[in-house]
């Protein structure tokens, strides 16, 4: 098969698997049936074909190469989540259907985590949290150990040592020294983390940081308290005015569709479904308010930007391959107005009550870095040695690094496919870099300076082309640089 061949079975297979998942998340349709769009393109996931591709890259070098890895990590991905479909079905099958009793009452097992989020009173949260942790031991993660065992027995199939040997290879990463960057970004803020967590446990939860499980923090960031100043029927409008002020209206981009329905099966969390880029893209809301809610659909209106707004000439490694930290990167970028002050004072009318959203939020951000680093420690240990003892170096690596207790049971449910915690993690350290650039290119207010949106639309026309350390170094630094992300903490924290 030539390489033709393989880019448009690859653009019609993103679009299918695209176009199913958001008819389903969308309350549009009822069955997520992927599987059977894998099916009809298993043809691109013959080992015999990823080999192919896999050693016309090593003869090639500069542009033919990076569309041959980029094409390499998508095959591969594809290859692994084939091994695992019927397990990926099964698990998320028993998460659709199972149910947890607690205090007489069943309690949908993915309800059981929002109402965890909602409960103020911390008996109950506890006795819902555990009673989905008994689901979680007895009945999912027999199926994610098995999905586990398959992926790395799959990962070897394909002619790599282990798994973390294969993203390493097509990512083209380095997980250790992402890992020791984080180590120490972990060591740096520990005293800072430790005391406004441990402030914050105390004054919302009433216990010790050290006797906090999981489920007080989840309520925590919930930050009810701030529901009233973010308002659900607003959210779309501050959307639609943040991107005006910066030149970008939604209005004049027909390829960006924005489903605002409300379906008694829509998802309620809000997510951009790129299903033919750039010409189709969908931003699918049913605002609910809160500070978390808004931060969301701003989150997901950077996806909707960056992949609506990329140049149609380009090949579709460009267009949907890549490296999503860079897509992740722009995604922070907006979700992070709302933890911008002045963007904050001019929108949300809350008066100094801006301060204390402010320090809840910047925590939150603290606490998410923290985390994910735990978690590609984590993550590292997982896919170079194996499942055994895993659920308490699970445990062990989570709470050294946030302080507060973690169930070794969540050691496989908490763990998202190809290491994308390191994307996340690149996506945080290139956000602030891009922050810094626009600040001072542009002034603090960039956000309201339409040639901050015309660098940005110059930007999001390159798809996802150059990586996020390319990217940083175009913005003028050495490659990704944790000083601005922490100063950007240590000052509204410090």
């Amino acid at each position: 098969m030539d390489l033709s061949e393989i880019r448009d079975g690859v653009e019609n297979f993103c679009m299918e698997v695209e176009r199913e998942r958001y008819l389903n998340r969308a309350g549009l349709k009822d069955e997520l049936n992927v599987s059977a769009v894998y099916t009809r393109y298993a043809y691109l996931l013959e080992k015999g074909l990823i080999s192919d591709v896999r050693r016309r890259r090593r003869r090639s070098s500069g542009e033919e190469e990076r569309r041959s890895r980029y094409l390499q990590a998508f095959l591969m991905d594809g290859y692994l989540s084939m091994a695992v479909k019927e397990l990926t079905d099964r698990s998320e099958t028993a998460q659709s259907k199972e149910t947890v009793r607690v205090d007489g009452e069943r309690v949908p097992f993915r309800l059981a985590a929002v109402r965890v989020t909602n409960e103020p009173d911390r008996s109950r949260r506890a006795r819902l949290f555990r009673a989905r942790n008994r689901v979680i031991e007895e009945v999912i993660n027999p199926i994610l150990r098995r999905r586990m065992e398959r992926l790395h027995e799959a990962a070897r199939e394909l002619g790599y040592e282990h798994y973390m040997a294969l993203y390493q290879d097509v990512r083209n990463v380095d997980f250790m020294a992402l890992e020791r960057l984080m180590r120490e970004f972990a060591r740096q803020t520990e005293p800072l983390y430790l005391r406004h967590m441990g402030q914050a446990v105390q004054e919302k939860v009433g216990v010790l940081l050290e006797e906090a499980e999981k489920h007080d923090v989840a309520f925590l960031f919930r930050a009810k308290e701030f529901d009233g100043y973010f308002k659900r029927e607003r959210a779309v409008a501050a959307l639609r005015r943040a991107l005006a002020r910066m030149g970008i209206r939604l209005d004049e981009q027909p390829n960006i569709g924005i489903d605002v329905e409300e379906r008694p099966k829509k998802s309620p969390r809000a997510f951009c479904a790129a299903i033919r880029v750039p010409d189709e893209v969908r931003l699918v809301i049913m605002p609910r308010g809160g500070r978390e809610d808004y931060a969301s659909l701003f989150h997901e209106a950077g996806h909707a930007e960056h992949f609506g707004c990329v140049d149609p000439g380009l090949e579709v490694e460009y267009r949907r391959l890549g490296d999503n930290s860079v897509t992740e990167g722009f995604a922070f970028l907006l979700e992070y107005l709302t933890l911008d002050e002045n963007w904050l004072r001019q929108n949300i009318p809350m008066g100094e009550r801006v301060r204390d959203c402010l320090r809840l939020g910047y925590l939150h951000k603290l606490y998410f870095l923290r985390r994910y680093g735990a978690k590609l420690s984590y993550e590292v240990r997982l896919h170079a040695d194996g499942l055994e003892g895993m659920g308490e170096a699970y445990r062990q690596t989570l709470e050294r690094s946030l302080g507060f207790r973690h169930p070794g049971s969540h050691y496989l449910i908490d763990h998202d496919d190809g290491f994308y915690c390191s994307q996340y993690l690149r996506a945080w350290i290139f956000e602030a870099q891009l922050r810094q650039a626009l600040e001072e290119r542009f002034g603090e207010e960039w956000f309201g300076d339409p040639r901050a949106g015309e660098f940005l639309l110059s930007l999001w026309a390159d798809g996802q082309k150059y990586d996020v350390t390319e990217l940083a170094q175009m913005l003028g630094h050495s490659g990704l640089d944790m000083g601005p992300l922490l100063m950007g903490i240590r000052r509204r924290l410090g």
